[in-house]
């Protein structure tokens, strides 16, 4: 089912120490007692490492969802620690959220973009795998594709991986760092002065570069466009109030 196996017990053990300690045999064969691994995880995120490995065999990674099946943590708990996972910098390259259950899996084969997600296969019954790229269900009947089927892959992979422009007092702050056209899908970029108005180099469709819509389409009011060239404006908050910043585009159509 998968290339790495992934075993899991839990069983209350009696001996030196806690009576009745709860203890969990994880994926290399070691047996961990499932409180003391809990304060270890905490202690490790804390400190900003996001990745896991056995003290008894450092060349062994634990991958996270392998650790959440243990049941180290409440759902509440959990949830907090997958922010918290997702707040460190480079998390990102080895941590995707399930497009079906949303909890968060670690990469397990950087090799390849197919993806299984451990708890969404659990549940089925059956092995359920997504697009490490562009986060949809998988689709290759090969079990060694390295193709999700999605025409729309490479470049939806882009739009959700770009990261975020940090220019506070920009229109654009807090906008990923690429568009795509609404109309034609080309990328686009903004420079961060100005208004968040661009247009695309492809087919000239104009857009906002923070709500993605048409604002000089027919019902749109141009006056909120206008501004005295003299005047020192501070983008970001003269539009925040004007329109919201649209999240990451996900492609489900053909342009």
């Amino acid at each position: 089912m998968y290339r790495r196996k992934i075993a899991f017990l839990l069983m209350k053990v009696s001996g030196a120490g806690s009576p009745g300690a709860l203890r969990g045999r994880v994926s290399c064969g070691h047996w961990v007692s499932v409180a003391g691994l809990q304060g270890w995880v905490r202690a490790l995120l804390d400190q900003g490492i996001t990745s896991f490995r056995c003290p008894r065999c450092p060349d062994t990674p634990w991958l996270w969802q392998e650790l959440c099946k243990l049941g180290l943590f409440s759902d509440e708990d959990q949830a907090m620690l997958e922010a918290q996972i997702l707040a460190q910098e480079g998390a990102r390259g080895s941590y995707r959220q399930c497009p079906r259950c949303q909890h968060l899996i670690q990469h397990l084969d950087p090799g390849t973009l197919r993806t299984p997600c451990l708890p969404c296969s659990q549940q089925a019954g059956e092995l359920y795998c997504f697009c490490w790229g562009c986060r949809t269900d998988w689709k290759d009947p090969l079990p060694q594709g390295k193709s999700c089927s999605n025409p729309q892959c490479p470049l939806q992979a882009v739009l959700y991986d770009t990261l975020e422009i940090q220019a506070p007092g920009s229109s654009v702050h807090g906008c990923p760092s690429l568009r795509a056209c609404p109309e034609c899908y080309t990328l686009v970029s903004h420079t961060g002065l100005g208004c968040p108005l661009v247009e695309c180099p492809e087919c000239w469709t104009e857009f906002c570069y923070r709500c993605l819509r048409d604002h000089l389409g027919e019902d749109a009011d141009e006056t909120e466009w206008e501004h005295d060239e003299d005047e020192d404006l501070d983008y970001n908050n003269s539009w925040e109030a004007s329109c919201s910043i649209a999240g990451r585009q996900e492609l489900n159509r053909s342009p």
